[in-house]
């Protein structure tokens, strides 16, 4: 009789918990990328553009929205890291120390960790991870079989509701991370560890979200693939969602880039799924701040003036707007290959275009400029190969290209031809080093970064493999202060024909 007592509290009180219902705001944002001054809205087509985001109009609607919404979770999808020059100031004891103590002062309660967390190697990582305030977690990252994250996921009690929230990062780290960098990383399935953790905490739970730093292309199938959780909250590929995407019954959102935008999804639950939502994308226009915060707005000032002083300086003039581009040759791209093989003394330069993370209007060039365009801490590597092996990686590079959309990479010294063929996939027609076709048996010299040496010594074997001390964003600095007017031009280096 005991025992049958003790059971139906049990079942009762296990009944009553997946009949609770209330009302739950997530507050989101992804990919802020150190960006803690606010930037010119570019896409407003209006002479001056009106400024946007930055962290003091961050906080100040994070406050406004927890006055409306008491009943809320702030998230963020990650890759708080790389950016801006903030990121290579050390400050509490870590590079980018500066914009976790002002995600601090906002009081995010729970992060998971982006690609660009790894930029400053593994010890960077683990003094941002002791010198953060909220939860981070990560449930598919490992680091010679231990969770990198502190945890895995954490649950939350909002008003009425238990809100279970698990962490994930994107399965091809690899791909987009620096070799150097991830020494002894394993990153676990992502589908299948989602699903672990799901199974784990469902009962424990009213709503479960998955933070995910992989992109919309990979949050999509995954909704598709697991059972039981009901929101994705996601990073990696800047999308600017107006409104959830819905797939298999989960809610997917994302909220753009460079802290310009904070997502706001408030949902009622009831019998432990999602019932109702309101959702409201919010950009964060820096004339619509109401009560900055004057801890936040020393801070900003203090880490804008030290940024002035020791990188506003003016090295060279821009005759023509630099233009990036992933998908064909660059003028900027031509600009800093070109570069890179006059300080070696190289045949060919290669350079992958996603390491050029701006474009520049004319005018004058900084030393800030140049480390923004070139954040990452890549360094020359210089190494010879065969023709062969260059008719090799230029196929590669095509086919990738065709067939996938991948960016293509900047080159000098060498220029090509391509197509797509009949059979749907990319095609070299013609291929030469400084004028002359290249020579299959002949041995040259080129130059690149180490990021990208790491990737091709996957599957290339070269020869005198020399990695240098020269940082790729002081090799550009050097060349910049040696032309003083800069007119780059897109020349043809690369060439589709269709």
């Amino acid at each position: 009789m005991k025992h049958t007592l003790i059971f139906l509290l049990m079942f009762g009180s296990m009944l009553l918990s997946r009949t609770r219902s209330g009302e739950v705001t997530l507050l989101h944002t992804n990919d802020m990328h150190s960006q803690f001054l606010p930037t010119p809205a570019t896409w407003v087509d209006q002479t001056t553009k009106p400024l946007v985001g930055g962290m003091i109009a961050l906080q100040d609607a994070i406050r406004e929205q927890r006055q409306r919404f008491p009943h809320s979770l702030l998230l963020d999808a990650g890759d708080f890291s790389t950016g801006t020059l903030l990121s290579k100031i050390s400050y509490n004891g870590a590079l980018n120390g500066g914009f976790v103590a002002m995600m601090n002062l906002v009081g995010y309660d729970v992060g998971t960790l982006g690609n660009h967390e790894f930029d400053e190697g593994q010890e960077n990582l683990k003094k941002l991870l002791s010198i953060a305030d909220r939860d981070m977690i990560c449930a598919n990252l490992m680091l010679n079989g231990e969770p990198i994250a502190p945890f895995a996921y954490r649950i939350y009690e909002i008003g009425k509701i238990r809100v279970g929230v698990i962490g994930l990062v994107l399965e091809d780290l690899y791909d987009v991370v620096s070799d150097k960098n991830l020494s002894n990383v394993q990153v676990l399935d992502p589908t299948t560890t989602a699903q672990k953790w799901i199974d784990k905490i469902d009962k424990r739970t009213d709503l479960i979200v998955l933070l995910t730093h992989q992109g919309d292309d990979q949050d999509v199938p995954l909704a598709r693939r697991i059972a039981h959780a009901d929101i994705i909250v996601g990073g990696h590929s800047h999308t600017l969602l107006e409104q959830p995407q819905i797939e298999n019954g989960v809610l997917i959102v994302q909220a753009g880039s460079k802290t310009r935008a904070l997502g706001r999804l408030t949902v009622h639950v009831e019998n432990d799924a999602v019932a109702s939502f309101d959702y409201q994308m919010m950009n964060l226009w820096v004339d619509s701040i109401k009560t900055p915060n004057p801890e936040m707005a020393g801070l900003v000032a203090s880490f804008e003036q030290q940024i002035k002083s020791e990188y506003g300086r003016t090295i060279g003039r821009l005759a023509v707007d630099w233009k990036s581009s992933e998908k064909q040759e660059s003028n900027i791209g031509n600009f800093i290959t070109d570069a890179m093989r006059a300080n070696v003394g190289a045949d060919v330069a290669i350079m992958n275009s996603g390491g050029i993370r701006k474009s520049l209007p004319a005018g004058p060039i900084t030393r800030m400029d140049v480390m923004e365009i070139l954040p990452f801490s890549n360094y020359l590597v210089t190494f010879e190969f065969s023709g062969d092996q260059l008719l090799g990686l230029i196929e590669n590079d095509v086919q990738s290209n065709i067939q996938k959309g991948s960016s293509l990479y900047q080159v000098s010294g060498l220029n090509y031809t391509y197509t797509k063929g009949d059979d749907g996939k990319g095609k070299l027609l013609h291929a030469e080093i400084n004028g002359v076709r290249i020579n299959p048996t002949k041995s040259y010299r080129g130059v690149t970064v180490d990021f990208v040496m790491g990737k091709w010594q996957q599957d290339f074997v070269f020869q005198n493999v020399q990695p240098l001390p020269a940082l790729i964003s002081d090799v550009v600095t050097e060349y910049i202060i040696a032309q003083q007017e800069i007119h780059s031009q897109v020349e043809g280096r690369i060439k589709r024909i269709d």
